[in-house]
């Protein structure tokens, strides 16, 4: 409901920032689960029945895709990062929380995450995908799942420096990492 009301809201070009059927009304933007601003719900420029089942038939989608990806970059062939990739999409957490939608709409994009961290020494224009990644997840709606999302890449990022310890790495992290909170702090 919390999403139906936002993409209404958006659609007649209003800003969602207060849900009058709760209670004696409450605020919706200020919900992270209604996921307002969130980049997928392009989906729902469709009619809102179409664009939620595509909405719900993408996060398994590009999880595995996402997971595809991360996986070939650990140079593991074709059929361990297909299945690894299947495997993740159709987990137990992301099976259980299939049909809400915005929790796993926030945690599928831990491969990508973790896959432009990889490749941020090689490649510095890629902290753009890791910014872009961070905030889709964040503004997914999920607040707790972005936490240890967030929480893991940053382990993750420390892991490969240890290995690298190049300066040239951490600072395009932290760049990363500063990108991100300009970008979501106005949602705060």
């Amino acid at each position: 409901p919390w999403k139906k009301l936002s993409i209404d809201s958006l659609k007649n070009f209003d800003t969602p920032l207060w849900n009058p059927y709760s209670f004696s009304g409450t605020p919706n933007l200020a919900n992270f689960q209604s996921g307002a601003f969130y980049i997928l719900n392009i989906v729902f420029l469709m009619p809102f029945s179409i664009g939620w089942s595509l909405f719900i038939i993408l996060q398994p989608l590009l999880a595995g895709v996402f997971m595809y990806l991360f996986l070939r970059n650990l140079r593991l062939d074709n059929l361990p990062s297909f299945f690894g990739g299947i495997i993740f999409a159709f987990a137990g957490f992301f099976t259980t929380w299939l049909e809400w939608g915005n929790i796993l709409h926030t945690a599928l994009w831990l491969p990508l995450i973790l896959l432009s961290i990889d490749k941020l020494e090689k490649n510095m224009t890629l902290f753009l995908l890791l910014v872009f990644s961070l905030s889709s997840s964040f503004f997914a709606g999920h607040l707790q799942i972005f936490f240890y999302l967030f929480l893991t890449s940053i382990l993750y990022f420390f892991f490969r420096f240890w290995n690298k310890k190049k300066t040239s790495f951490l600072l395009l992290f932290l760049l990363s990492l500063l990108l991100t909170v300009v970008i979501v702090l106005p949602q705060l």
